[in-house]
């Protein structure tokens, strides 16, 4: 089963600007035909990465996935529409009738680009250190629901949890699926941050800052020399999203993972081919519940209150988006189709509340944060635009780069409000990461006893009826509590040219790397 992202991952990941796409899939056979073997293949991506190491990336996130999967390969991952974990380098991944101890198998006969086993214990080493706080890992908080891991031989580990997780496997498909090789790594940290070292289809042979990643073909790739497909894959950095659509239109470039609703229209009406997910929350404000001024309820209301997300779809996203009040899309087989959303616009009452708290001396002041591209410009610009048309309210904008965007809100937790993408395919593991009290990597600071109670409850069954109770339960308490203001859905498209081909993307926005290619 899989992962539940970037509901809240990446909330809840690295932002990047954009809502959900009305439309589907366009022309998604030719990019699922099989691709011939050899050539290359240009893929733009929004900004580069800080690190490439299972710890500092984003692995639970389409900004960074795919190179992670192109460089490390994944133990299992996240099926297209139905998030179900599917085995790549692991074989399987049982629990017991308690759900508490999980037993992973590893496939035979893998090997790291340095030669070393690709086994159980390198598996333990990883996801141990995912715990160390030293490490600072952006995806500790699903590694903090390990309580132990032992090697019981060199192709099996058992995993004991804290607490039972009939979902565990999906934990490991979002955010636990990237191994390297434990021996490269501690022998040259500092070598190992620019030349990584794992089991990937791929190797890296040149990273040019904030320009462009080169990885060419594994000659020791596990599954032979059928794979990957491509003899070199380049990862383009262009953050201007216009050009990167007449790049890839001209035949410039060839593809790119976007969760921009505007992106996603335009590419279809200049005749590219486009793949989609659906994805849970999609684009909101997300708020820092741990400090002044939206540790105050109030103040998190009258926002959501003032905000409108009919007619931010109409201003920022020229009605290609699908606006939500709601943190699960439309359908959602997460939640009941009645589960209670976030009250709908009401400037009057958001102008009250804001009253109220400049008669207590608390008139509303902060800068809200915006990764820095055209599309969340544009949208952050038009929500400050419509906040400051209140009284006792003050917005201050301030866009950033994607990397600092990131080490702002999700590591040093610096930050009062801001614009975020949350790109995930299921509540496990990252909206029990982001949204759990007691969880490290609960950006947000937000606690909640009903909603920590719901999640556990999630955690504890794999049956469709239990969880949608759990997490209907859930969606009530956030409705009432707005740690975040979703207004977009989110769905995650890739747009590419007509000569791609074997083109799968996984529910948390990662293409499998092995088999992209070109068409025959």
């Amino acid at each position: 089963m899989a992962a539940a992202a970037a509901a809240l991952a990446g909330l809840l990941a690295a932002a990047c600007g954009g809502g959900g796409s009305k439309g589907g899939d366009s022309n998604p056979s030719a990019a699922a035909s099989a691709a011939k073997a050899g050539g290359a293949l240009e893929v733009i991506v929004v900004t580069d990465m800080a690190k490439i190491d299972p710890f500092g990336a984003l692995s639970n996130y389409y900004t960074e996935n795919s190179r992670l999967n192109a460089v490390y390969d994944s133990l299992f991952y996240s099926e297209p529409k139905t998030g179900k974990a599917i085995a790549q380098i692991g074989e399987s991944l049982t629990p017991d009738a308690t759900g508490a101890v999980w037993t992973l198998k590893i496939k035979p006969n893998v090997k790291f680009t340095d030669d070393t086993p690709y086994d159980a214990a390198a598996v333990k080493w990883f996801w141990d250190e995912h715990k160390n706080p030293e490490r600072r890992s952006i995806v500790a908080g699903s590694a903090a629901a390990i309580d132990k891991t032992e090697v019981v031989d060199p192709l099996t580990l058992r995993v004991t949890l804290k607490a039972p997780n009939a979902n565990f496997d999906r934990v490991v498909a979002s955010s636990l699926a990237f191994i390297g090789s434990p021996t490269a790594l501690q022998k040259d940290p500092v070598a190992f941050a620019t030349k990584p070292v794992g089991a990937g289809p791929f190797v890296m042979t040149e990273w040019v800052r904030d320009s462009h990643m080169t990885l060419t073909k594994n000659p020791k790739y596990w599954q032979g020399a059928d794979k990957p497909a491509l003899d070199k894959v380049t990862f383009r950095v262009l953050s201007d999203s216009e050009q990167a659509l007449n790049a890839v239109a001209t035949g410039q470039r060839d593809l790119k993972v976007t969760g921009s609703a505007t992106d996603a229209a335009k590419a279809q009406a200049k005749g590219l081919g486009t793949v989609s997910v659906s994805v849970i929350v999609g684009e909101a404000v997300a708020f820092n519940n741990a400090k002044p001024p939206f540790d105050d309820p109030r103040a998190r209301k009258a926002v959501a209150l003032a905000l409108d997300a009919n007619e931010i779809n109409k201003v920022a996203f020229n009605g290609q988006g699908v606006p939500t009040n709601s943190l699960f899309p439309a359908g959602s087989p997460l939640v009941a189709a009645d589960a209670p959303a976030v009250p709908s616009a009401n400037r009057v009452e958001a102008q009250r509340l804001l009253d109220e708290l400049a008669a207590e001396g608390k008139p509303l002041s902060f800068t809200y944060l915006l990764p820095q591209n055209n599309q969340a410009t544009r949208t952050g610009e038009y929500i400050q635009s419509q906040l400051i048309g209140l009284k006792n309210i003050k917005v201050t904008v301030q866009p950033m780069a994607i990397v600092a965007f990131t080490q702002a809100v999700r590591i040093n937790r610096a930050y009062e409000a801001a614009l975020y993408n949350w790109m995930i395919s299921d509540i496990e593991p990252m909206g029990y990461s982001y949204m759990h009290s007691t969880s490290p990597t609960n950006f947000l600071g937000y606690k909640n006893q009903a909603v920590d109670a719901a999640l556990d409850q999630g955690r504890k069954t794999s049956d469709p009826d239990q969880r949608r109770t759990a997490y209907t339960a859930m969606a009530a308490q956030a409705a009432k509590d707005i740690p975040i203001w979703p207004y977009q859905e989110g769905r995650l498209t890739v747009f590419h040219g007509n000569s791609v081909a074997g083109l799968v993307l996984s529910n948390d926005g990662m293409m499998l790397m092995d088999r992209l290619g070109r068409r025959s």
